[in-house]
C-alpha cells in the first residue's frame, strides 16, 4: 500500500507556472506545460531533476500533454489550437506530425488510447476530434452542446468518454456518431452571479474499466469561486452513481489532477483560494483520505513515476501575483512560478 506519510525528497525551482506534468513511460524524462509556449523538460538523475532544453514551436500557451503508451512520442497542444506529435528524449526533438489548426482555439485536453492507435482532443470550439496516432490523420469529429472539459478512452480502447461544462458525461464509439451511455455529474456545475462555474477537471477509469471517476469540485458560489474538492464514482456499465467523495472546505477548490496508483490508491492535488492547496491520497472505498499534505500552495499537477515509488507535485509560489498586484520597483510584473516537489512513497 502507498505510505500514509510520503517523504519529501527534493524541490526544483521553475520560473513559470505549470498546469500539467507527466513522466515518460521509461521514467527518465519529466515534461510539463503551463503559462508559456514552451514545453519544459527535466532529466531524472537519482532523485534530482536536471533541466533539459525547452521544446519550442507552440504559438500560444502549451495547454496539454500526453505520452504515447508504446512509442517514444510526446503529444502536446496549445491555446491557439495547435496539436503536435514529437520525440522528446533528444536535445532537439523531431516533429513527427503537426496540425496548426487542430481546433479553433484552446485545446483543453488530450487522451491517447491504451492500445496506442488513437489520440483524442477536446477544445474551446466545442469539438471532440479523433486522430490516428501514427500519422495524425483526422478520423472523426463530434460537435458538443457545451464546452468539453475532460476526455478519456475506455481501457479496452473501444470508446471515448467526455465531460462538459455542465457536468454531462457521455460515452461514444470511435466513429463519434453513436452515443453509448451518459452519466449525470451536474453536481460539478453551478450558475451563480451570472457566472458559469465548471467543476469538472479529469476523467479516470479504475477497476479495469468497471468504474468511471469524474473529479473536480462542487461549486458553492461565483465571483471569486469557492468550492469543495469532489470525486464522483459511476458504475460504467449502467451509468449509475455509486459514490460521491468530498474532502476539505470550500477554500480548497478544485481537484486539478487525479492519478491512480498501481496499488489501487487515488492520488489528488487541489487548488482553491490563493495560498490554499493540498496533496491527498485515498482508497476508492474510503470515506476520508489516508494521507494529507497541506504545506504546498495551489497545486495543479501530480506526476507519478513509472516505478510507483515517487511522485512530483507542481504547486505555486506563495507570494503569488496572480491576483493583479502592482508592478515591482523596476517596473516589471513578477509572474507566478511553480516549484516541483518530489516525494518518495515509502
Amino acid at each position: 500500500m502507498t505510505s500514509i506519510n510520503p517523504k519529501p525528497l527534493s524541490e526544483t525551482a521553475h520560473p513559470r507556472q505549470i498546469t500539467a506534468a507527466r513522466f515518460s513511460r521509461d521514467g527518465q524524462v519529466l515534461t510539463a506545460v503551463g503559462f508559456d509556449s514552451a514545453v519544459w523538460r527535466w532529466q531524472l538523475t537519482g532523485n534530482d531533476l536536471k533541466p533539459m532544453p525547452d521544446i519550442i514551436g507552440h504559438r500560444g500557451w502549451a495547454t496539454a500533454l500526453v505520452f504515447h503508451p508504446q512509442q517514444p512520442w510526446l503529444i502536446t497542444a496549445d491555446s491557439w489550437g495547435l496539436l503536435r506529435c514529437q520525440t522528446f528524449a533528444e536535445d532537439k526533438p523531431v516533429t513527427l506530425w503537426q496540425h496548426d489548426t487542430a481546433h479553433d482555439g484552446w485545446v483543453r485536453q488530450i487522451a491517447v488510447s491504451p492500445d496506442g492507435k488513437h489520440i483524442a482532443t477536446c477544445g474551446r470550439d466545442r469539438h471532440l476530434r479523433l486522430w490516428d496516432a501514427a500519422t495524425g490523420k483526422l478520423i472523426a469529429h463530434h460537435k458538443t452542446t457545451d464546452d468539453p472539459y475532460a476526455i478519456t478512452f475506455t481501457p479496452d480502447s473501444r470508446s471515448l468518454v467526455f465531460g462538459d461544462l455542465r457536468g454531462h458525461l457521455e460515452a461514444r464509439d470511435l466513429t463519434l456518431k453513436k452515443s453509448q451511455r451518459s452519466f449525470d455529474a451536474s453536481v460539478l456545475y453551478k450558475l451563480d452571479r451570472l457566472q458559469d462555474i465548471a467543476g469538472l477537471r479529469a476523467l479516470l477509469f479504475i477497476d479495469g474499466g468497471k468504474t468511471l471517476l469524474a473529479s473536480g469540485t462542487t461549486p458553492q458560489n461565483g465571483a471569486t469561486p469557492q468550492s469543495i474538492p469532489t470525486i464522483i464514482f459511476f458504475d460504467y456499465a449502467t451509468g449509475k452513481l455509486t459514490k460521491t467523495f468530498t474532502h476539505g472546505t470550500n477554500k480548497e477548490g478544485w481537484i486539478h489532477d487525479l492519478v491512480a496508483h498501481p496499488d489501487g490508491s487515488l492520488m489528488a492535488v487541489t487548488s482553491g483560494t490563493p495560498g490554499s492547496g493540498m496533496v491527498f491520497f485515498t482508497q476508492p472505498d474510503a470515506a476520508a483520505p489516508s494521507f494529507i499534505h497541506a504545506k504546498l500552495a495551489n497545486c495543479h499537477a501530480l506526476a507519478l513515476h513509472p516505478d510507483g515509488k515517487r511522485i512530483v507535485v507542481t504547486s505555486t509560489n506563495r507570494d503569488s501575483n496572480g491576483n493583479g498586484k502592482s508592478l515591482a520597483k523596476d517596473g516589471a510584473y513578477k509572474t507566478n512560478s511553480s516549484p516541483l516537489t518530489m516525494f518518495e512513497l515509502v
